[in-house]
């Protein structure tokens, strides 16, 4: 191994190890989101807050971890695939951690505001679903797995559908109960959507096509 690959899989290795990081950080945003929700936890949702700090440092760091590697090294074919990937990749965790603060920012005005409030067993369906997509998601990631990656895509199929239940589910809630859980559920739907971004720049990184071209 040449001293110039060497370096360039020392600074692979850092990028990695930063996306490992922030993957970890994102799924303890989602997975602690889901709780505070069905318990309205106050503590909880503040930690969520808390964290969002660490994840939008980590991601600069994989920007500019990105940019100096292409600088530096400049990356062809898979290696630069995987650079460009990760960028966009932490771009999108960055924006679930969003939603993450969002429905912790939910939790503690319903905490405040409106304590006798009822979560929708649909969106904590949904939640459920969502997390199990993430893991999948994380697992296709870290494996390299296009199969995983593929069937996991497909996954926002469902939950899609449970976000239609949710907005027509208009006669077991009050208006503002209902405004509220399809507040949640949109933001679900949308984390959803950012893993589907995930799942397709997985396939990319390893095949360089588009997934949907693979289906």
């Amino acid at each position: 191994m040449t001293d110039e690959r060497h370096h360039f899989e020392k600074e692979f290795s850092m990028l990695r190890a930063e996306l490992s990081k922030m993957v970890s950080l994102v799924t303890d945003s989602i997975e602690m989101a889901s709780v505070a929700f069905e318990n309205l936890d106050r503590s909880m949702s503040k930690k969520i807050l808390d964290l969002d700090d660490e994840i939008d440092n980590i991601n600069r760091e994989i920007e500019n971890l990105v940019l100096d590697i292409i600088a530096r090294f400049n990356p062809l074919g898979k290696d630069l695939r995987y650079t460009i990937a990760a960028m966009k990749l932490a771009n999108n965790l960055e924006r679930i951690g969003d939603h993450a603060c969002n429905f912790a920012e939910k939790t503690l005005w319903i905490s405040e505001n409106l304590p006798e409030f009822k979560p929708s067993n649909l969106v904590k369906q949904m939640f459920g679903e969502v997390i199990n997509m993430l893991q999948k998601t994380v697992l296709a990631f870290s494996r390299r797995d296009i199969e995983l990656a593929k069937e996991t895509w497909k996954m926002d199929d469902i939950i899609d559908d449970l976000d239609k239940k949710v907005t027509n589910d208009v006669e077991r809630f009050e208006p503002h109960t209902l405004v509220l859980n399809v507040l949640f559920a949109r933001d679900l739907e949308r984390v959803a959507d950012h893993l589907t971004n995930i799942c397709e720049e997985i396939v990319f990184i390893e095949t360089g096509k588009e997934l949907k071209n693979l289906l």
